[in-house]
C-alpha cells in the first residue's frame, strides 16, 4: 500500500485481522506513508529499509520452500520528486531476490502510459544499467478524480534476481480510491527452471548449425583397411580352429627355454634394454685398424692380379 496518511499516533488503525501490519509512516508533512501486510502463517519479517533520498518504502523478508529469500518493499516515489538511481540501488541491495511494488510516478509509453515523463525516462536507463525487469498491468492502475485527465499506469512492479515464473500482473477494478488494486501472480521454482532450460535448449538449437565437412573421414584408407581387415579374419580362423594353437618355447640367450613367468619377464626386460641401448661411442683406433686391413687387403689383390696378366704376355 501507499499513500497511507497514517501517521504514528494512530498505532492501531487499519489492521486487519490475521495479517501482520508493517508501516512507514510520513515524517513531518501531510499524506504519504507506506504499508505491507503478510499473514501470519508465512515465514516472515521486517526490514528495515536503508536510508532513502526520495523513495518513502516498507520492506519485507519472506522464506519460501524451493526458493532463495524474497525481500519484497512497498515504494512510493511523491509526484513532485526525482527517480534517482542511489535510491533504487540501496533497495536492491536488501537482498539477492528483490521486488519494489508501488506507485513510482514513472511513466513511459513502452509500458502502455499515455506519455512518457522525466522518471520513465530515468527508469528504462536505470533499468538497463542495474539490470532488473519492469512489470507494468496492462489496464491503467490510476483514475483521476478529475474526468479531463486520462487513466494512466502509475503502480508498476521491479524485479531483480527472482526466478520465479510471472503468471500475471492486473488492475482489479474494485475499491473506491484513485489507485486500483494491482495482482501479481508468481509461478512456483520448478516452473521456472523448467521453462528456463526449455529457452535455453530453444536458443542454442536454433543458433546451432552443421559445418559440412571437407571430407568423409568415417573409414580408414584403403591401403589401411586392407592389413587390419586380413588381421582380423586371421584372429578370427585362429578362435575358431579347435583345441590350442601352441606358442614357441620362449629362448634365453644361453639357449636355455625360459618356463616360469618370472625367467620370461627377466628376458623380455633384458631384451628391451639391449634394443633400446645406443651404440657405443664412436673409437677412431678402430676405425683406422678397419681402414688398413681393408687397404692391405687390396693392394694384394691388386699384385696378385698384376702377375696374372704378365704370365699371360
Amino acid at each position: 500500500m501507499q499513500e497511507t496518511h497514517l501517521k504514528p499516533r494512530l498505532s492501531n488503525a487499519c489492521k486487519i485481522s490475521n495479517f501482520v501490519q508493517l508501516r512507514t509512516d510520513r515524517q513531518g508533512a501531510p499524506k504519504g506513508g507506506t504499508a505491507l501486510y503478510y499473514n501470519r502463517s508465512l515465514y516472515c519479517c521486517p526490514i528495515d529499509a536503508p536510508p532513502l533520498v526520495n523513495i518513502e518504502a516498507t520492506a519485507c523478508r519472506l522464506s519460501m520452500t524451493g526458493h532463495g529469500i524474497l525481500i519484497l518493499v512497498s515504494v512510493y516515489l511523491p509526484l513532485r520528486k526525482k527517480l534517482i538511481r542511489s535510491d533504487l540501488e540501496a533497495l536492491f541491495a536488501l537482498g539477492d531476490a528483490v521486488i519494489l511494488f508501488g506507485d513510482f510516478n514513472s511513466k513511459s509509453t513502452n509500458w502502455n502510459c499515455n506519455y512518457t515523463n522525466s522518471n520513465g525516462r530515468k527508469m528504462e536507463a536505470f533499468a538497463e544499467d542495474i539490470h532488473f525487469n519492469i512489470i507494468p498491468p496492462l489496464s491503467p492502475t490510476h483514475y483521476h478524480n478529475n474526468d479531463n485527465y486520462r487513466p494512466d499506469i502509475l503502480d508498476i512492479a521491479l524485479m531483480k534476481g527472482v526466478a520465479l515464473k510471472l503468471s500475471c500482473i492486473e488492475t482489479l477494478q474494485c475499491l473506491n480510491s484513485d489507485h486500483r488494486p494491482v495482482l501479481m501472480r508468481l509461478d512456483d521454482v520448478d516452473y521456472a527452471i523448467g521453462a528456463l532450460t526449455s529457452h535455453i535448449t530453444t536458443e542454442v538449437e536454433n543458433d546451432t548449425r552443421v559445418v559440412p565437412a571437407k571430407s568423409d573421414r568415417k573409414e580408414l584408407p584403403s591401403d589401411k583397411s586392407r592389413p587390419v581387415i586380413k588381421a582380423y579374419w586371421g584372429l578370427a580362423k585362429a578362435l575358431k580352429t579347435e583345441g590350442a594353437v601352441p606358442n614357441p618355447a620362449l629362448k634365453k640367450p644361453d639357449k636355455s627355454i625360459a618356463f616360469d613367468n618370472r625367467e620370461k619377464a627377466e628376458f623380455l626386460a633384458d631384451s628391451i634394454v639391449q634394443q633400446c641401448t645406443e651404440n657405443p661411442p664412436y673409437d677412431s683406433k678402430h676405425v683406422r685398424r678397419v681402414e688398413e686391413e681393408v687397404r692391405q687387403k687390396v693392394s694384394l689383390q691388386t699384385r696378385r692380379s698384376g702377375s696374372n696378366l704378365t704370365r699371360l704376355n
